[in-house]
């Protein structure tokens, strides 16, 4: 059996994310796939780059910890589709993770785009086409099939969403959702 924490402990694992960054980190959003892990060097290309608000978390709750703050970038640095993130305090990378936008119907997905349906669940596009005119990806399967598209189910919820995941230099991005869960309940 997997240890099991209280939720006393998890809020206080989660709260130690916030403190070890520090306040006002900043927020890489990039092409392409995560690096392994946060120690590797940066992979993709940036496509914004925005400071975080001084106080960038809430106070964890419940096993989660969600973002507090408006967390946007006026103006994005270079045109692609948003694919991972990094939260950095200076050069260090503290971490990285998936960035998705909602589903949205009839539209073109390419492989490696990532969205959000059936209340919150990760889907990563293994087959691009084009989404159907209503419905979207459901379920935990490996192969579900959406108009001409084929999602792969990654997760029960996604790790930061924004509006669109194509981007356009000089556009605005704005995080819509980013929420960190502790395990292991």
């Amino acid at each position: 059996m997997a240890m099991q924490y209280s939720v006393a402990v998890r809020n206080a694992r989660l709260d130690a994310v916030e403190t070890t960054i520090g306040t006002a980190p900043t927020l890489e959003i990039r092409t392409g796939l995560p690096p392994a892990d946060c120690a590797a060097a940066d992979a993709g290309t940036v496509l914004c780059t925005m400071t975080l608000p001084s106080d960038w978390m809430a106070a964890a709750s419940g096993g989660s910890k969600s973002m507090s703050g408006t967390w946007q970038d006026g103006s994005a640095d270079a045109s692609g589709r948003a694919a991972h993130f990094r939260i950095k305090a200076g050069s260090t990378c503290h971490v990285q993770g998936i960035v998705s936008e909602a589903w949205v119907a009839s539209k073109a997905y390419v492989a490696n785009d990532h969205v959000t349906n059936d209340g919150g669940k990760l889907y990563r596009c293994t087959t691009g086409g084009t989404s159907a005119s209503s419905g979207g990806p459901t379920g935990t399967g490996s192969s579900i099939t959406d108009g001409t598209v084929t999602w792969q189910y990654l997760e029960p919820a996604t790790q930061m969403s924004i509006q669109n995941i194509v981007v356009n230099a000089g556009q605005q991005v704005t995080v819509t959702a980013f929420t960190l869960t502790a395990g292991n309940a």
